[in-house]
């Protein structure tokens, strides 16, 4: 839904989203349209994920982190420094959690 809201501020179209399981990166945006969010954003704080969210579809408009890019990003949402914080300081927490199931579950 954020991507979407975001997708229709910018008037860009997205082509594709899908979610990943990832532990370097929380989204990613292709030249194609296609958008990537980490799922492990469902543990952060609902503004987070939008910001991630928000930042990706800024890439539709400027596949770089120019000034650009940056003015892009805070028209699509204008708190992004204090989500980008959030995402420095507490977000490796969530990029570490593992998950398992013991093996007679996989069975």
């Amino acid at each position: 839904a954020a991507v979407d809201r975001h997708a229709a501020a910018l008037g860009r179209p997205v082509r594709r989203l899908s979610l990943r399981d990832t532990r370097s990166r929380w989204g990613s945006c292709s030249a194609r349209g296609d958008i990537m969010l980490s799922w492990r954003l469902v543990m952060a704080p609902p503004e987070i994920g939008d910001y991630v969210a928000a930042h990706e579809v800024a890439h539709l408009a400027e596949m770089n982190h120019s000034a650009a890019f940056w003015a892009v990003c805070a028209r699509l949402y204008p708190d992004h420094r204090a989500a980008r914080d959030w995402l420095r300081t507490r977000g490796d927490s969530l990029q570490r959690i593992e998950f398992s199931a013991p093996a007679e579950a996989l069975a």
